[in-house]
C-alpha cells in the first residue's frame, strides 16, 4: 500500500516538474558570464593554465621541472650519505626508535586487554558496562546538580 503511493507520488511530482517552464538567466547575469570568459580568452599565454600555454614552452618547462626534481632527489641522496648528516640524525632517529618501542608495548597491552574481554564470560562483560553507565550517570547527575547549586547560590548573592 505505501509502495504503491510512494509510487503514485512520485510520478504526480515528475510530471509537475516537467510541466514547468523552462528557467532563463537574467539578461545581466548572461552579459557578466560572456564577459568574464572573453577576458579570459585574451589574457597572455602565462597567465593562463599549463595546458594552454605553447608546446615548445610546455616541453622546456616539463624538461626544467624533471630536472629540478632529479637534482633535488641526487642531492638528498648524497647529503645522507655525508657524516655530519648522519651525526645529526642519530638524535631525532632515536626518539623515532623510542617512539616504535612504545607503540609496540602499546600494541601488546592492547592484545592483552582484548584477550582478557575474550576470555571474561558475557554476564561480567555486561556488569562491566552497566558499571560504566552508571558511572557516568552519577557524573552527569552530580554535575547539573552542583551546577544548578552553585547558580542558585550566584542569584541569591546578587539579589
Amino acid at each position: 500500500m505505501i509502495v504503491e503511493h510512494q509510487k503514485r507520488l512520485e510520478a504526480e511530482v515528475d510530471r509537475k516538474l516537467k510541466s514547468l517552464p523552462e528557467l532563463t538567466a537574467p539578461t545581466t547575469l548572461i552579459l557578466r558570464v560572456l564577459a568574464a570568459i572573453e577576458r579570459r580568452l585574451h589574457l597572455p599565454w602565462y597567465q593562463q593554465s599549463w595546458q594552454m600555454w605553447p608546446a615548445a614552452v610546455r616541453a622546456v618547462s616539463l624538461v626544467l621541472l624533471l630536472a629540478l626534481f632529479g637534482a633535488v632527489c641526487f642531492g638528498t641522496w648524497k647529503l645522507s650519505h655525508l657524516e655530519t648528516v648522519s651525526a645529526a640524525m642519530q638524535r631525532p632517529l632515536s626518539w623515532v626508535a623510542e617512539f616504535g618501542a612504545i607503540w609496540h608495548a602499546a600494541g601488546a597491552v592492547a592484545n592483552a586487554v582484548l584477550l582478557a574481554f575474550k576470555q571474561a564470560g558475557t554476564g561480567f562483560l555486561i556488569a562491566c558496562f552497566a558499571a560504566l553507565a552508571l558511572g557516568y550517570a552519577l557524573c552527569v547527575g552530580l554535575g547539573t546538580f552542583y551546577i544548578r547549586l552553585g547558580m542558585a547560590e550566584g542569584r541569591t548573592r546578587n539579589s
